[in-house]
């Protein structure tokens, strides 16, 4: 049988005294403080941040700028250079012949073979002189050529060239064409090197610069092509917000770039861009519109008319043409501008 002790167990005083309860409810205090502050704190943080994304978010948009109106596209007409009809009046060198071709043919009723003999090398094929062809009034920045090689030929192998004297012996123009693939006809865009020297062009002709050992090259319709020269829009400050600094530079060499220029004064960077290329800080110019204070901040209540120069592209925007325009601010939202050109030209064309 079990026998307790039940004087030991009345005498056993044993428990939880006032300065140790006093001691854990410290603790408990101390640690609901810490977690109580930490929680505080995460609290204060994200507000704060949330604070100032919203602030950010507000001065992004108070500093942007909208579209007012219509994307318009200026573009120059097209100046014939050859349409190759006539093989009478092309000048071969030693070891080249010319002949019409009218079975073969991109525009018109007759393309031109200039056939280069394996003893011919380098050099001038064929020229032919003419009256001076202006190339600058309207101002072009490209060349448009229809050209087939019989056995294919890599770029630069062959150059169209353009001399304002007879014979084409100083070339103010020598540009190369790209590569070609053998017996298909490929129509080629080439830039103009010193476009705005081009006033009177007298002849033209096509050049070998290396020996391909006998091939026939054939050519349809030279001219310079339509091109767009400029895109325009107007732009107004979103929202009445701050102003935005147009401060334009100027393009000294008339290059159509301004990321080369000396002395840059502008904030907002225009870039260029189709399928192509992507060119950037390319020039452009404002004109204040409508009511205005003349200086060169977009202000609540004004307007302004950007102006992109499109000269830089490479090449140069045509005929259904889809190219992006980015307009890129050193503090507030980007504005893009994607267009689509029709497949006609027009001098002046609204892309809405």
């Amino acid at each position: 049988m079990l026998h307790m002790n039940w004087g030991v167990l009345r005498r056993d005083q044993r428990g939880i005294t006032g300065l140790e309860t006093a001691i854990i409810l410290i603790a408990f205090v101390v640690v609901a403080s810490v977690f109580a502050y930490t929680v505080l704190s995460a609290g204060i943080f994200s507000a704060e941040k949330g604070k100032e994304a919203v602030h950010a978010g507000l001065e992004q948009a108070r500093g942007s700028m909208e579209l007012v109106g219509s994307v318009k596209a200026t573009s120059i007409a097209a100046t014939s250079i050859d349409t190759f009809e006539s093989a009478g009046s092309w000048i071969p060198s030693a070891n080249v012949t010319i002949a019409s071709d009218t079975s073969d043919y991109k525009e018109s009723a007759t393309s031109l073979d200039v056939t280069i003999a394996a003893g011919f090398a380098t050099g001038l094929a064929a020229y032919r002189n003419s009256t001076a062809v202006n190339l600058t009034s309207p101002q072009h920045y490209s060349l448009q050529v229809w050209v087939k090689s019989s056995g294919g030929a890599a770029a630069a192998d062959y150059a169209i060239v353009l001399d304002d004297t007879a014979g084409c012996g100083s070339p103010i123009e020598t540009i190369d064409l790209p590569a070609l693939t053998a017996l298909t006809w490929k129509q080629v865009v080439l830039d103009l090197a010193t476009p705005t020297a081009d006033s009177a062009i007298a002849c033209w002709g096509l050049q070998a610069t290396v020996d391909d050992g006998g091939e026939v090259i054939t050519l349809d319709l030279l001219e310079a092509p339509k091109e767009v020269t400029a895109i325009s829009f107007v732009v107004a400050n979103a929202l009445n917000g701050e102003a935005i600094n147009l401060t334009t530079s100027t393009d000294t060499d008339s290059d159509g770039l301004l990321s080369d220029e000396a002395t840059k004064n502008h904030v907002l960077t225009v870039i260029y861009a189709d399928e192509d290329q992507r060119t950037t800080d390319v020039v452009w110019t404002r004109t204040e519109l409508g009511k205005g204070d003349g200086d060169a901040l977009l202000e609540p209540g004004e307007k302004m008319q950007i102006t992109v120069s499109t000269i830089a592209a490479n090449p140069m925007p045509v005929a259904d043409t889809t190219f992006r325009i980015s307009l890129v601010r050193e503090q507030g939202a980007d504005m893009i501008l994607e267009r689509t050109l029709p497949a006609a030209l027009a001098t002046e064309m609204d892309l809405n």
